[in-house]
């Protein structure tokens, strides 16, 4: 999937942990929201039919995962996207790019 083509449909995103919920934005301004917050913002995307994108703090980690596991399946666009929304840490950030450059190098 291209992120940027993801973007460009999805207007909201929402993370997810097990005990909060987020509405994010570029960088670290996040929004702390209630279940029924939530419940009331993705009745009006259904009613306005305006696109939103659920992230899943176990999405995260899996992708992690597999990044070390795999580096070849390490993309840029997506590796920076991860990281524009403030989901990947700088370190982690660092630690991909070098994976990935690691991979192409050897």
């Amino acid at each position: 999937m291209s992120f940027s083509f993801a973007l460009s449909v999805t207007t909201r995103i929402y993370y997810r942990t097990r005990n909060q919920i987020f509405r994010i934005f570029e960088g670290p301004r996040w929004v702390e929201l209630s279940q029924e917050q939530l419940q009331a913002e993705l009745a009006r995307c259904k009613e306005t039919g305006e696109k939103y994108m659920m992230v899943y703090d176990y999405m995260i980690m899996s992708k992690c995962d597999k990044w070390d596991a795999s580096p070849s399946s390490i993309t840029r666009d997506e590796l920076d996207f991860w990281a524009l929304y403030g989901l990947l840490s700088e370190e982690q950030y660092l630690h991909y790019i070098n994976l990935m450059h690691a991979d192409t190098e050897g």
